[in-house]
């Protein structure tokens, strides 16, 4: 059972993502400060050093949050890469409003990062060949440059489309 604590944690994680995710509405990211972020959030700057470091890292969390969304393997397979890529495309699609607006201010780029943790690359290129760390390394970066494809589009296209798609190619 989780204790209260980590229970608070997660509300104002949820809070402080929610507030940016709304002042990106309307604003420049660059634009938006720490202080912003909490104002929105209702809770003092100080609160916001608690459970964040930068706001680089609220942007981060709402990506990974996103992304633990999904529901599949999380290794990078050799034989049906459409069942491995389906759910992070289905994860994305079910937060597509925010996904738009983190796009359309231009912080997709956090998205490379937050895949690679995803399917945690640092930890699989130590222990498999070179040749392995390259495909896991092709596979993340082609996963990456089809969702911001994907984002340009305004995401018109389907989990299931996208899957049949980026599995294709």
């Amino acid at each position: 059972m989780p204790r209260r604590k980590d229970l608070d944690h997660t509300l104002i994680q949820n809070c402080v993502m929610e507030a940016l995710l709304q002042l990106l509405k309307d604003r420049d990211y660059a634009d938006i400060s720490v202080s912003d972020i909490a104002k929105q959030a209702g809770l003092h700057r100080a609160t916001f050093y608690r459970h964040f470091s930068s706001k680089d890292e609220v942007l981060r969390c709402c990506l990974s949050k996103m992304l633990q969304m999904a529901e599949g393997t999380k290794e990078v397979p050799q034989t049906d890469f459409a069942a491995f890529i389906f759910p992070v495309f289905q994860a994305f699609y079910e937060n597509r409003e925010q996904l738009l607006v983190l796009n359309q201010a231009g912080l997709s780029g956090q998205l490379l990062q937050v895949l690679k943790e995803y399917f945690a690359f640092d930890d699989a290129a130590k222990s498999c060949s070179n040749v392995s760390q390259y495909r896991l390394a092709y596979r993340i970066g082609g996963i990456y440059s089809c969702l911001l494809l994907w984002f340009s589009h305004d995401m018109r296209e389907t989990p299931e489309e996208m899957t049949k798609i980026a599995a294709s190619l």
